[in-house]
């Protein structure tokens, strides 16, 4: 099978020929038609993790086809199944859990190995190039939201930092599940016109926040040293923000640098049972997001745009 391999941190991935894996005991094979680009991905190509094994077949967004189930999107957090988190149905959480595309070779390729049926959700009458981006972009931001939910039961403000794939769909489930009044906050004037028309009540520059009061609740799906500190300067006392994203952010923490008992926490990826969740809600129709394709032979090319931020919403590879 042709797969996209990193081979050693800061270079491109190499394309490569290699065999056709084989699925033995309770293992499915699942033939990829798509898989969503991630900025984890150049998180893990510049070495943030340098303790991940390498080579590794990066891409943990996928979707495919499946024999005897059909069209399934790949849920990608992998536990070992009998902790008591695995147990809780929190498998992103085990301790031992082995993440596709990170510990186990994941969807830049032909085909991808997974461990057990469990894992794989049929996706009804979603297209698996369009679906692939729900394994995280689409349900990280839902986690997040689901669990903010009591902040907003009177309403309040949202505020959404960073309005591209992730942000996209927070803004929607704000608008979706909760009375919140959102405010999409991002550099790109694009992004900020898409948040809008996806539902944000406000938009706004990162420049533009102090002028808008203090929110209730705030998402950071960039997880900047910038937007954390924004996040941190713009949260009501007792709110609470939500770090998503993976950029490298630190935040200093005490009575003099955060309002007084504010809530500070993270969302890491979500259960199998947000991702049915956020399946349902496609399939209604509930939600929508902007994919953008290219073959497995330019997935460099696909990550340097996602670098520059030259992406409207997700990019999805096509093996």
């Amino acid at each position: 099978m042709k797969a996209a391999v990193l081979h050693r941190f800061g270079s491109l991935l190499a394309l490569e020929e290699l065999p056709d894996p084989r699925a033995r005991g309770d293992e499915v094979l699942v033939r990829v038609r798509g898989a969503g680009v991630c900025h984890t991905d150049l998180h893990m190509i510049d070495g943030y993790w340098p303790d991940l094994p390498l080579p590794r077949v990066l891409g943990h967004e996928i979707a495919g086809e499946a024999e005897g189930i059909g069209p399934v999107l790949v849920y990608p957090c992998w536990g070992c199944g009998s902790c008591e988190l695995c147990r809780r149905g929190e498998e992103q959480l085990c301790p031992e859990v082995a993440e596709a595309g990170w510990v186990r070779d994941g969807g830049y390729a032909e085909f991808v190995l997974v461990p057990s049926r469990r894992y794989l959700l049929p996706l009804q009458d979603l297209d698996p190039v369009r679906a692939a981006p729900l394994a995280d972009a689409g349900v990280t931001p839902y986690r997040a939201v689901r669990r903010v939910r009591g902040w907003l039961e009177r309403g309040g403000v949202a505020l959404v930092i960073g309005a591209g794939g992730l942000g996209q769909f927070a803004v929607q489930y704000l608008k979706l599940l909760t009375d919140a009044r959102v405010v999409a906050v991002d550099i790109d004037e694009r992004r900020r016109a898409s948040a809008r028309e996806l539902g944000a009540d406000e938009v706004a520059s990162p420049e533009q926040v102090g002028e808008l009061g203090r929110a209730r609740v705030v998402l950071d799906v960039v997880g900047s040293n910038e937007t954390l500190a924004l996040a941190a300067a713009t949260v009501e006392p007792m709110g609470i923000v939500v770090q998503i994203g993976e950029a490298g952010g630190r935040l200093s923490f005490g009575h003099a640098t955060v309002p007084a008992e504010a809530h500070f926490t993270t969302a890491a990826w979500a259960s199998i049972a947000d991702l049915e969740a956020v399946l349902q809600h496609a399939n209604r129709g509930e939600i929508t997001w902007h994919v953008e394709t290219l073959p497995l032979e330019q997935v460099n090319e696909a990550l340097g745009r996602v670098r520059r931020g030259d992406v409207l919403g997700r990019m999805v590879i096509t093996p």
